[in-house]
């Protein structure tokens, strides 16, 4: 059995994960030398977004439209257009370790069905950091 503080984390995970492909597509524009980087990490948020989607449909949530999502996400890289490139690789670290631990406790809470999706959602944060920390490396 669900509960409606789990579909709702559930719901506003999707939505981030849509979000966050468009602000690595648009952070392209700001860091247009790092844009192959950059894409593939936004590549990374929409097959998370989609896996999520079966669970969205699952519990017939309606998530707030792709293109309003899509604004959320360039409007936080415009917010980083001032940042050096650095400077966002260690700030995105600290940031997506925390996500981490919100999706652990996701999974904690979700029920057995649901957690292929849920350790995907897990592991693909954790892969964002991998990249990013190699990449702050080279």
């Amino acid at each position: 059995m669900t509960t409606p503080q789990y579909t709702l984390q559930v719901l506003a995970a999707y939505e981030g994960e849509v979000a966050g492909a468009a602000y690595f597509e648009a952070l392209s524009l700001v860091h247009p030398q790092q844009a192959a980087f950059l894409e593939k990490c936004a590549a990374l948020e929409r097959a998370t977004a989609g896996q999520l989607s079966a669970l969205v449909r699952k519990y017939q949530m309606v998530p707030r439209s792709h293109g309003a999502l899509e604004e959320r996400g360039e409007f936080d890289a415009r917010m980083e257009n001032c940042r050096d490139w650095q400077d966002l690789l260690q700030q995105s670290i600290s940031s997506y370790t925390r996500y981490v631990a919100e999706f652990e406790a996701l999974e904690a809470i979700g029920p057995a069905e649901d957690q292929a999706v849920l350790a995907a959602l897990t592991a693909h944060e954790i892969q964002l950091i991998e990249w990013i920390r190699e990449e702050t490396a080279s």
